[in-house]
């Protein structure tokens, strides 16, 4: 009999936060016995037994259970770095962000009246998407800064040595960006479309940092505002920048 449970880790209930000796326990190969939380008598960690399609329903409806399996449970996602997966992720999710800005890009010129993209003038095309690019992952890593610094001030310690756990729940959280594929497929134009993803985007991080820290829904809410604004900053800044050496 051996438990899931290693040396100088900490594991959680999903259901009530509170520590566990172990998720489950196995009995040979593919028999495993879920284990009971003494606090609230509920298994400890359902989603060991769930697939990730579950685990996508339970994102979508913002339940703080799934994030705690994800982002404290799952020791892949604990390491002194970016699980390579994870990684990939991200790097998706910034090049679907070039093609949410490129589509906003499009639509605010064609309400001026204006055929080119950036700031008034023909440019190439690849040098409008390394542009957008560049745009793109400076906000990816202002965002990060921004939710390090809210957490540092709201944990009254310094977070930097928890990047890679905070760059994970962002990235998990941002699983919305995925759905811009659907722009893609359908041709879907409607302008509204982008800002609702962002809408979903935001509370889903403000759950994954909600559970990440252990805050209030309210608190998290304010440290994904900090960071965004962060965000926000940071990309008018590459803009103004461009824009004189252009």
């Amino acid at each position: 009999m051996a438990d899931q449970q290693q040396h100088g880790t900490k594991q959680v209930c999903v259901e009530c936060g509170r520590p566990v000796a172990h998720l489950f326990t196995e009995y040979g190969a593919g028999h495993i016995r879920l284990t009971q939380c003494a606090h609230c008598k509920c298994f400890a960690d359902k989603y060991v037994e769930h697939d990730v399609v579950i685990m996508f329903i339970d994102m979508l409806l913002h339940k703080p259970q799934v994030y705690r399996h994800l982002l404290v449970n799952r020791l892949e996602f604990r390491q002194p770095s970016i699980e390579r997966n994870v990684g990939k992720l991200g790097v998706l999710l910034v090049l679907f962000n070039v093609y949410i800005d490129w589509f906003r890009l499009e639509e605010g010129g064609r309400l001026r009246g204006q055929r080119e993209l950036l700031f008034g003038r023909q440019h190439s095309f690849a040098v409008q998407y390394v542009f957008i690019l560049l745009c793109s992952a400076v906000d990816a890593l202002a965002l990060l800064a921004g939710v390090l610094a809210a957490a540092a001030w709201l944990q009254r310690a310094p977070q930097l040595r928890r990047w890679p756990t905070v760059a994970t729940a962002l990235v998990v959280s941002s699983f919305g960006k995925v759905l811009m594929i659907l722009l893609v497929i359908w041709e879907y134009n409607e302008s509204y479309f982008p800002w609702l993803l962002d809408a979903l985007q935001f509370t889903s991080q403000a759950t994954a940092v909600g559970v990440l820290f252990a805050v209030s829904s309210a608190w998290a809410a304010v440290a994904v505002v900090f960071a965004m604004a962060a965000k926000q900053l940071a990309h008018y800044v590459v803009l103004c920048l461009a824009a004189w050496v252009v």
